[in-house]
């Protein structure tokens, strides 16, 4: 029998098909899920097959050299990439030159260079700008950031936070140079400057410390007391000269005359000196070691300067150890003989800590931390300490020194001998009795050479921290570290924000002339990251004004 009501049964027919369609959809079976990923701070996330693997508001860490740039994120131990300048990262669009005439580095050159001009190609600055073209060195870390985020980060540039990792003695044009073309070639909001020496000791996990960089165009010595930058000195005896100096020798070995002093023109490629540098380059712990004296007469076969790809060459291994010795330690010359900027590595470090109050020089002196290339070398860092040892021995924590002042404590060292002398040849005088009139008065005898009693709230004191280590204070005592870059890495994870926060828009309007030159700057809330007071108006350069 036909239905009366035709539209009825069409709204029951649709709410029956729609409640199947609504049944359907709930049985039907769920689409693939991504895994829970980790990420790199540890934390487990649900994420899509599309998203990243890691959070967007992690920041970029950049850590810039005179060699060498490492980039990573925030939280990670150790960079994602490490990129070197030179002249194969120099190349042109469409140049094979390094295919078909193989690494320009790799063979020694046609003719005998420079030492200057042997290790010009390989450096993106110098700290002397005079002869730096600015402007190559802009372009040159505009195609370090390209390649850096294109073929390692894989994010875009400027839409994460970014970090600088500077040493704080880095020239003034050189900043500007850095920053202007980061702001103006990309839309980065704002950029953090965190020193290089103050990442170092927090790589270490201290807070006060030595830290001795031997880097590629100077070393410095930087002593940091709770964090903050006390002072800072510098040697031009680094890592370049140490390279230059192995350049010679090995120019020398190639000459067939070992033994002739080489000019200042080098003819070996400079990859080739550079490995061996790093390889077999060493330092005597200490003068006299027996066991480094009969590893001295060994030989080592080492690739042939001339050919090194086709023959190998005898050297003796003590000779590998004279280009280190004689530009970082530089034995046998006196100290009246070195000019400011160019003292030896144990005299900068002696120099550093006699700069310091006593107090912050008791606590550096037993956290120092060597980081840089040459931190690297076997033997260098010992023989480092072991030689502040003897300057400290020899002349104490005065900086008063000349032939006067030992005339004069000569002096005085013989009248206090003749003075003891005569009062040991003098007979006593005393009565026997004056022991027994003392005693009489209620004194006892020795009383003034007996140790003052201990208040109560002192006693308490010493009570309640018996348990709590003594930290080490007033020895030299070697702290390692991870570097720079880690250093960074775990303070920004930890969302603080830095000290020099520098702003695009102030910066593109006022440069590096628009940061207030405040001698102590605010220190930064630990909670909220802002300055004290919450003004974000100004900015400071801090460490590198």
């Amino acid at each position: 029998m036909a239905s009366a009501n035709p539209s009825s049964d069409t709204k029951r027919t649709t709410a029956t098909v729609s409640s199947g369609l609504r049944q359907s959809q709930t049985v039907r079976p769920s689409p693939p899920q991504t895994p829970q990923q980790q990420l790199r701070s540890g934390s487990f996330t649900s994420t899509s097959p599309g998203s990243s693997f890691r959070n967007e508001d992690d920041a970029i860490i950049f850590e810039i050299g005179a060699r060498w740039l490492r980039a990573g994120f925030e939280g990670n131990g150790t960079p994602m990439c490490v990129l070197g300048i030179g002249p194969e990262e120099s190349r042109r669009a469409g140049d094979y030159r390094g295919w078909i005439e193989g690494k320009a580095d790799a063979a020694p050159p046609s003719h005998p260079v420079n030492a200057e001009d042997w290790t010009r190609t390989y450096e993106l600055w110098r700290p002397n700008l005079r002869d730096v073209d600015l402007g190559l060195v802009e372009d040159k870390i505009e195609r370090l950031f390209r390649d850096t985020y294109n073929q390692y980060l894989l994010t875009d540039a400027g839409v994460s936070r970014l970090v600088l990792v500077l040493p704080s003695l880095i020239p003034h044009p050189l900043l500007s140079s850095l920053l202007t073309t980061l702001f103006s070639r990309w839309r980065f909001p704002s950029i953090t400057l965190l020193s290089s020496a103050t990442m170092s000791a927090t790589a270490a996990g201290l807070r006060s410390a030595l830290v001795v960089d031997l880097g590629w165009a100077e070393t410095t010595v930087t002593g940091i007391y709770e964090y903050r930058e006390i002072t800072t000195k510098r040697s031009m005896r680094a890592m370049k000269s140490v390279l230059q100096e192995m350049g010679r020798l090995l120019t020398s070995l190639a000459s067939g005359d070992p033994e002739k002093p080489s000019a200042d023109e080098i003819s070996v490629g400079f990859a080739y000196c550079e490995g061996v540098t790093s390889r077999l380059a060493w330092c005597k712990s200490q003068a006299g070691d027996e066991a480094m004296d009969e590893l001295s007469s060994k030989t080592v076969s080492i690739p042939s300067p001339t050919h090194p790809e086709q023959e190998y060459t005898d050297v003796p291994f003590s000779r590998l150890a004279e280009p280190v010795e004689k530009v970082l330690i530089a034995p046998g010359v006196p100290e009246d003989e070195f000019d400011d900027e160019e003292n030896s590595i144990p005299l900068l470090v002696y120099n550093t800590l006699l700069a310091l109050r006593p107090d912050t020089r008791g606590t550096c002196m037993s956290r120092i931390v060597f980081v840089g290339g040459g931190a690297r070398i076997p033997g260098l860092r010992q023989r480092i300490i072991h030689e502040v040892s003897l300057l400290i021995d020899r002349h104490g924590w005065t900086p008063v020194r000349g032939k006067a002042l030992e005339r004069q404590r000569q002096r005085l060292r013989e009248l206090r001998l003749a003075t003891e002398k005569q009062a040991s040849n003098r007979e006593p005088e005393q009565p026997a009795s004056a022991d027994a009139s003392s005693s009489t008065d209620g004194e006892r005898p020795g009383l003034s050479k007996e140790e003052p009693e201990l208040d109560f709230v002192e006693q308490k004191l010493r009570r309640q921290n018996k348990d709590i280590p003594v930290p080490k204070q007033g020895v030299l005592r070697e702290v390692e570290s991870l570097g720079a870059w880690a250093g960074a890495s775990l303070a920004t994870s930890l969302k603080i924000r830095g000290m020099v926060e520098i702003d695009r828009e102030k910066f593109l309007q006022h440069g590096l002339a628009g940061a207030t030159r405040d001698s102590e700057p605010p220190v930064p809330d630990r909670r909220s990251g802002l300055r004290a007071g919450g003004d974000r108006s100004s900015w400071t350069l801090a460490g590198w004004a």
